[in-house]
């Protein structure tokens, strides 16, 4: 049954990330607290749950394939907080345009272990590439990287922010638009981190003076 937006806060908590179709404005997702990913087709007047898989899961991230619009992945779990985090499924892709989705098994954390166990954001390249900020139950955050879709990832992160600092998270991460080697991020410790080669290498472009 459609849900108003308010109906849809009350039966799924907070709504975490709003994403809006780029080719069709009046399509829209919502990714909530515990009641999995939302889907309007009016601008937001009428809601429903766009996916049993995900129903009762915390959904915090949604984006699409620039290249493909039809090409759409959601992250599960929330990791932001320093007190409570809501652990997720993995991540789930759409062919279609967001009409069906499927579980990509290689993020589950009952497969890959704990690392997986909330993606904060992810990113894809003009090119293709997805970058996922993960992050695990003792808020240490990591970016993976996968290179063919979703299939496979890192056997490990491409970059760890224990490294950096105890309990670092990694929030979001972006790639350049217009320049698929571009990325960046900026961690719980304010270091702004920079890849000039898709995501494969990082280096701390500024470091925070919170954190030596």
């Amino acid at each position: 049954e459609a849900q108003s937006a308010t109906g849809m806060a009350k039966v799924a908590g907070r709504v975490l990330t709003l994403y809006t179709h780029p080719v069709t404005p009046g399509r829209l997702w919502a990714g909530t607290e515990h009641g999995g990913l939302w889907q309007s087709t009016d601008a937001g007047n009428s809601w429903v749950p766009a996916s049993a898989l995900m129903a009762g899961l915390t959904v915090s991230s949604v984006t699409v394939d620039p290249g493909n619009p039809d090409i759409m992945y959601a992250g599960t779990g929330e990791g932001r907080s320093n007190d409570v985090a809501l652990r997720g499924a993995g991540m789930f892709k759409s062919v279609d345009g967001g009409l069906s989705w499927a579980m990509l098994p290689l993020t589950s954390p009952a497969v890959v272990g704990d690392n997986w166990s909330h993606i904060n954001h992810i990113a894809i390249s003009s090119a293709g590439v997805i970058l996922a900020a993960t992050s695990d139950n003792s808020h240490n955050g990591f970016i993976y990287r996968s290179t063919d879709d979703g299939r496979t990832w890192g056997l490990f992160p491409v970059y760890t922010g224990s490294k950096v600092g105890p309990r670092n998270m990694v929030y979001k991460v972006r790639f350049d638009p217009d320049n698929p080697n571009t990325a960046i991020f900026m961690d719980a410790y304010a270091n702004v981190t920079h890849s000039s080669d898709g995501g494969a290498t990082w280096r701390v472009a500024k470091k925070s003076t919170t954190c030596s």
